[in-house]
């Protein structure tokens, strides 16, 4: 596929959770193709559709939303998941809503402005190791699967989608206000860690 050579795009997956709004937020960079925004929203779609699969059956997608960051940020497309895919799909018990799995995301750099961390809730309970805060090795093994199928689909070198790459964004390089295509730094490698940690919403600059 086409190195990415677009603008960017802040996507965001808004999911609740027992009363409990979470946000997950990232950097996608435009492969520079003819696209549309239905185009760029079918993609986007794509993306939770794989991500779900690491989510309770029980954390319901409310919307995505995707925005153009560069040149100039532009109004959110705010649509809803294909059919069918709203929901995580993992059934029995659940983890404290507050915690969350961490995704190591990295570029092939080294330094906290070459990587971020990517969290997700809604662990299953069945992924966990001995009711501890911890994820199981077949929890693992589990999340190293969807990310796999994460970057065969949107990796900026080999990915096969023909609409966005998966990337970081540096405010240390690129700038805050506006934000530039300069500091986006697509993702080579992503580390699953066993430890589980408190569910935060990451933004641009620090790993979104």
């Amino acid at each position: 596929m086409p190195i990415a050579v677009g603008e960017l795009y802040q996507f965001t997956m808004v999911m609740s959770l027992q009363g409990q709004t979470m946000e997950n937020v990232i950097m996608l960079r435009d492969r520079g193709g003819v696209a549309t925004d239905t185009d760029r929203k079918e993609s986007a779609r794509d993306f939770w559709n794989l991500y779900r699969g690491q989510l309770h059956q029980n954390c319901a997608c409310n919307e995505l939303r995707l925005k153009r960051m560069t040149p100039l940020a532009l109004d959110t497309l705010i649509f809803a998941p294909r059919s069918g895919e709203s929901n995580g799909t993992h059934g029995g018990d659940q983890t404290n809503t507050i915690l969350a799995a961490i995704t190591t995301l990295r570029t092939g750099l080294s330094g906290k402005t070459h990587r971020g961390r990517f969290y997700t809730p809604a662990v299953p309970a069945t992924e966990t190791a001995d009711n501890q805060n911890r994820v199981s090795s077949g929890g693992l093994a589990a999340k190293d699967t969807i990310w796999n199928d994460i970057m065969a689909e949107f990796d900026d070198a080999v990915g096969t989608s023909l609409i966005f790459a998966l990337g970081i964004y540096s405010t240390v390089i690129g700038g805050r206000n506006p934000l530039t295509v300069a500091g986006w730094q697509a993702v080579t490698q992503y580390v699953n860690r066993p430890i589980l940690g408190s569910q935060r919403r990451r933004r641009e600059g620090v790993g979104a």
